[in-house]
């Protein structure tokens, strides 16, 4: 899911159901804010190049992403953040998500 593209082709898929959703944070921010995705099922969370996403300023969206996760209520949920790099700050951001 990333946008660019119509929203709706998107949206139609989710609802018809998914077994792996892939999304950039723009766009899972606006699957989430149309309520298009249950994610009460959800077993694995992944970020990848989360020191990229954090330093690019989207510490807001992804700790949006993490909280609707964990609200939705998963049970067993294995929360991984990938990256070639993680300094501290990064850990300390990890320590709150993971």
């Amino acid at each position: 899911m990333y946008g660019g593209v119509s929203i709706d082709d998107q949206t139609w898929a989710l609802r018809r159901g998914v077994d792996i959703f892939v999304g950039t944070t723009g766009r899972v921010k606006d699957h989430i804010e149309r309520k298009n995705f249950d994610f009460s099922n959800l077993k694995v969370a992944i970020l990848d190049e989360a020191d990229q996403m954090l330093n690019f300023g989207f510490k807001e969206d992804v700790e949006k992403i993490i909280h609707t996760i964990k609200e939705a209520g998963p049970r067993n949920l294995q929360c991984l953040m990938f990256s070639a790099t993680i300094p501290r700050w990064v850990t300390n951001i990890c320590n709150v998500f993971l």
